[in-house]
């Protein structure tokens, strides 16, 4: 298994919005994830292989080798990126409100539409459920870490006097919901029902987020 990220440095990238420099290196691993994310999405995670990114990127075998030696690698590397897509969204929506309830149904709507809208995500909510649950498990959690800090850096912020130790369990049963609403989408709210997924965070969410 490789080095887990720095949870600290990819949470700031999230919220900033921070990219990369934009050089030949950063297109070329750009290009590798691009490619295993349209693999991912077309036959599963499960059944992609290095050789099936390889020929989907159009990039030489030893050039996606050089980047990433392993398939292992290059999933963890490609599920790190793809939440911090997630994690800089909702940041946006958080931004877009003007009272903490309007920015935490802004948030949790933005997300909603960031799952709907992506195709590796589509395919898992339809096809592999369970592997939303298998991945935040894997990787010494490290979907549901990402998630957790994240949460609680925003709660810190709303409720700066609380004590921290209570902030972070908040902040990881809300993850923990979150996790589950990927891995088994309600139907009550509809997830395809922006109107219907804000009432539901300003009434579920706002007592858990805003005591």
């Amino acid at each position: 298994m490789s080095t887990a990220p720095d949870l600290a440095g990819l949470l700031e990238r999230a919220v900033t919005g921070t990219a990369d420099d934009g050089g030949a290196e950063d297109r070329t691993r750009t290009r590798i994830l691009d490619a295993a994310l349209e693999e991912g999405a077309s036959v599963g995670v499960g059944r992609m292989t290095m050789e099936d990114v390889v020929r989907r990127s159009g990039l030489g075998r030893m050039t996606v080798y050089r980047r990433f030696s392993r398939r292992d690698e290059l999933v963890e590397a490609l599920v790190v990126r793809e939440v911090q897509r997630f994690l800089h969204t909702v940041a946006e929506g958080l931004a877009a409100g003007e009272t903490p309830e309007d920015r935490v149904a802004a948030a949790f709507v933005a997300s909603m539409r960031f799952v709907r809208s992506h195709p590796l995500l589509r395919r898992v909510a339809t096809t592999e459920p369970g592997s939303v649950l298998e991945t935040a498990a894997a990787q010494d959690r490290l979907v549901l870490r990402m998630g957790t800090d994240f949460i609680a850096a925003q709660l810190r912020r709303a409720r700066p006097d609380d004590d921290d130790r209570a902030l972070h369990r908040t902040a990881d049963l809300v993850a923990r919901l979150y996790l589950t609403f990927l891995a088994m989408p309600p139907e009550d709210p509809d997830p395809r029902d922006d109107t219907a997924l804000d009432a539901y965070a300003r009434e579920v969410l706002m007592p858990l987020l805003l005591v």
